[in-house]
């Protein structure tokens, strides 16, 4: 027999580790891009403000016969009201038209869910220790 033939010297087969359980289902899913409908909101809102904006811009220097002039930040402020109100109303529309588009051209797949439970490790000689939680430190404890 050889010096590395010995059965003290040769490494110690590794220790049977248990397998962890897998359970798995088939589930069927539905993929589809989708609208941020906030986001259209808020940007009609914007758009329609802008537009207010440049409206009353534009008509400013516009005869009016006898009515007493108002400046420009109050035409803006008064009229803002009604384009930021249109202007959320036509981004929600057009979120609730893209919304419909994209669920016709929705995919229908099977995707597999696979569960997996660790199996338990267990150390030979491991105790189990259990806390109870005492908030006054370790026993014995005398630093007063």
């Amino acid at each position: 027999m050889s010096d590395t033939d010995r059965p003290e010297d040769r490494p110690a087969a590794p220790a049977a580790t248990p397998a962890p359980s897998a359970v798995s289902s088939a589930d069927e899913v539905t993929i589809r891009r989708a609208p941020k409908f906030g986001v259209f909101i808020v940007g009609g809102a914007v758009l329609g403000f802008l537009a207010t904006l440049l409206v009353v811009t534009l008509t400013m220097d516009i005869d009016r016969g006898d009515q007493q002039d108002a400046d420009f930040g109050t035409l803006v402020g008064y009229f803002s009201l009604w384009g930021v109100t249109i202007g959320a109303f036509v981004g929600a529309v057009v979120a609730i038209v893209l919304d419909r588009v994209f669920a016709r051209r929705a995919a229908r797949l099977t995707a597999e869910r696979v569960e997996v439970e660790p199996a338990e490790e267990t150390v030979d000689g491991e105790v189990e220790v259990e806390e109870h939680g005492d908030a006054g430190g370790p026993a014995g404890r005398t630093d007063r």
